[in-house]
């Protein structure tokens, strides 16, 4: 299988290595124009000039880039592919998504988002468990996505409205909004506040929110780009246990998993509760871009690859966040 990478960035990299470790891609076409054409970069890997990259079909391509540059450049890659994986957010706003949707439908492409969230390995299992309904209807959700950033991160693209789109709740926090949506349905937003506390950016650097879930659970979302310990942490309360897990792996911590039933005590034989540590290595990159090679080849998919409505849906809430609450105030 021949597959185009626009993009070498960090995420870009990571599905290169992915890619070139997947046995049914025999040759990865990059398109990075910080490096010079001709440039391996990995044993099925070439830098190409963008004029020849896209000048030629591929069997599926990935795209990896900015914001911005992403949504300039998907329509072609659209084209140029019956599948993409372009990397999250779809757009920078709920409009461009529903455009990109349109536009991969015109191209008869197969359009999926870059959640990979979905594939660590303490955030599987949940979905799978929830999905039996052997613990009940869901009363209540807390989640936290938290992390410190890094010096010098007031000059980052992703502090560029016109370029991210917004702050900490289109980044990283369409990955909690995605989550919630997978596990539960559809949620909506009805309240919340945005502040800009520590970074001197016209975005966001913190938001707490509360979204409603069809079940009429709460759910409350916590995100912040001044922790300096980095946090993902999702607790649900169901009617017949407590779901809780902790980390993904690097900086946030081993993956953890536990699940407490509800009155222990009246069961004083069994367990207090189950708890799982799936370790600190993250596999969700190449395990996602396994699933997307899968899919793009013919196999029906896993139900874990996130789609491109999957993408609107989350863009979504991101663009009720910043319709529907205060501004955050200007820094300092």
């Amino acid at each position: 299988m021949n597959i185009l990478v626009v993009g070498y960035g960090l995420v870009g990299g990571q599905r290169v290595q992915a890619l070139t470790r997947n046995p049914a891609v025999s040759s990865i076409t990059v398109c990075e124009p910080k490096i010079a054409a001709g440039t391996e970069v990995s044993a099925k890997a070439k830098v190409v000039e963008a004029e020849a990259a896209f000048s030629r079909a591929y069997q599926a391509a990935v795209v990896a880039t900015p914001h911005d540059t992403a949504v300039e450049l998907l329509p072609r890659v659209l084209k140029l592919a019956p599948a993409v994986l372009t990397e999250k957010p779809l757009g920078r706003c709920a409009a461009e998504a529903s455009r990109l949707v349109a536009e991969a439908e015109e191209a008869k492409s197969r359009l999926f988002v870059g959640f990979n969230y979905r594939f660590l390995r303490n955030i599987r299992p949940v979905r799978s468990l929830l999905a039996t309904g052997e613990l009940g209807k869901v009363l209540a959700v807390d989640a936290v996505l938290s992390h410190g950033a890094q010096p010098g991160y007031e000059k980052s693209w992703k502090t560029d409205p016109a370029r991210c789109g917004g702050g900490v709740c289109i980044d990283p926090g369409v990955h909690l909004f995605d989550l919630l949506n997978w596990f539960f349905g559809p949620a909506e937003l009805v309240g919340g506040w945005l502040s800009r506390l520590f970074w001197p950016i016209p975005v966001e650097d913190h938001a707490s929110l509360i979204l409603r879930l069809p079940s009429g659970a709460v759910a409350s979302v916590f995100l912040s780009l001044s922790s300096w310990r980095s946090r993902m942490e999702l607790t649900i309360e169901t009617e017949g246990a407590q779901i809780l897990v902790r980390g993904r792996g690097k900086f946030y911590g081993p993956q953890q998993l536990t699940i407490a039933p509800k009155w222990p005590w009246l069961r004083p034989q069994e367990a207090r509760e189950t708890e799982y540590d799936y370790g600190i290595e993250d596999t969700s990159f190449p395990n996602e871009t396994d699933e997307f090679i899968a899919v793009a080849g013919g196999a029906s998919t896993g139900g874990t690859l996130a789609s491109a409505e999957d993408g609107l849906r989350a863009m979504q809430i991101v663009d009720d966040c910043y319709r529907k609450l205060p501004p955050p105030q200007p820094f300092g």
